[in-house]
């Protein structure tokens, strides 16, 4: 409890969430990446680049789960938000602006920003051009944004449609017609497609495993695969995926992708332009609620007002519009989640979960797909 006591006022109350746990975790990088990416997706401010490399240097996080600090908001609460921010030399980060330690804001999704805001120092206190290039040079290549490229995206989703289809292969292995020539011509149009340094090692021992071989556990993560072409298609302008809770059809995406076709898919490649930045950080923002609410209810398996939470949560607010609510609860299948079959909720889990690493793999998360992050 902070603050003095005021006639018809409460006390003013701030409480303060550390887990020192986070920031250890060897996921922390890709954490701190996509934050950076997040923020850099607010366009207009003149610190873009020097704000993506001060929040690549964080060390760690507070949370301040029962106070909105946004920076309309004017209370006794915020005013040691800003102390023990001033304190710190840090930055204070809500889903839609970037405060400096004096509640400027520095980055807004609005474009907004005040010019008289301050970046905290970085390693090294660079203050000036000489020294925050001298500093971004030194930086590992690998903790640096990179999302990819349209071209790269649908190389990845050309790898992602063989995986896929290799493991459907394996899961059909005694009733389909010609397994052997199948898997063969699936490698012979990976490398007809130009696509074959995409493909990841672990990849590699699936799709030249002879069939009937590959391990049942492999065979299924393969055929999972198929969730996040999905989004990669999605994000080229090709496909419209169906529900959070509804499965892909493979066909329909081996299809779009030009299974077996290297003409095709080479076509698809050179020709292909991403979705707006707006429309690929609101599917994210959909996908990781999505995921977050299925976690959520693995940890604590009951109801909750999801439609509440989805205007006052830790991100602030997000569109509850691509959702389907009963009981202000997300439905999976025809019931709220709680009231769900439990074989729809699992399956719904695994579609959150390969679809959040689709886009956050898109927005930059990590170079390599499989190492992408979708920590919520």
């Amino acid at each position: 409890m902070l603050g003095r006591k005021r006639l018809w006022r409460k006390r003013a109350r701030l409480v303060i969430d550390h887990d020192p746990d986070f920031y250890q975790r060897p996921d922390w990088p890709a954490y701190l990446s996509g934050m950076a990416n997040y923020v850099t997706g607010f366009r207009g401010s003149p610190w873009a680049v020097e704000i993506q490399r001060v929040v690549s240097s964080f060390r760690f996080s507070l949370a301040f789960p029962e106070n909105d600090i946004g920076v309309l908001i004017n209370d006794e609460s915020r005013s040691w938000v800003l102390a023990l921010c001033q304190y710190l030399d840090g930055v204070i980060f809500t889903p839609s602006m970037l405060l400096d330690a004096h509640g400027q804001v520095l980055a807004s999704a609005g474009g907004e920003y005040d010019v008289d805001a301050v970046l905290p120092d970085f390693p090294g206190s660079a203050t000036d051009m000489e020294q925050i290039n001298a500093y971004d040079d030194g930086l590992d290549p690998e903790t640096r944004l990179q999302p990819p490229t349209a071209d790269r995206v649908a190389r990845r989703a050309i790898v992602l449609a063989a995986l896929s289809n290799r493991g459907l292969v394996e899961n059909e292995i005694d009733t389909h017609d010609s397994p052997r020539e199948t898997c063969e011509a699936m490698i012979d149009w990976l490398h007809a497609c130009g696509v074959v340094e995409e493909v990841e090692p672990d990849e590699w021992e699936v799709l030249q495993r002879p069939p009937g071989k590959l391990d049942q556990q492999a065979a299924i993560d393969a055929v999972w695969r198929l969730e996040g072409l999905g989004v990669l298609l999605w994000a080229l302008g090709l496909y419209e995926p169906p529900p959070y809770d509804e499965l892909v059809t493979p066909m329909e995406l081996f299809g779009i992708v030009g299974m077996f076709d290297a003409d095709a898919a080479r076509d698809i490649i050179a020709s292909v332009r991403l979705r707006s930045a707006d429309e690929l950080a609101a599917y994210q923002n959909h996908v990781t609620m999505a995921h977050w609410r299925l976690r959520d209810y693995s940890l604590r398996p009951e109801p909750m007002d999801f439609v509440a939470f989805s205007k006052d949560c830790w991100i602030g607010t997000f569109d509850i519009s691509r959702f389907r609510i009963e009981n202000n609860d997300m439905m999976v299948g025809d019931a709220a989640i709680a009231e769900a079959d439990p074989g729809d909720v699992v399956i719904c889990q695994s579609i959150a979960s390969e679809r959040h690493l689709a886009i956050n793999w898109i927005a930059g998360y990590s170079d390599i797909y499989s190492e992408t992050d979708t920590s919520t």
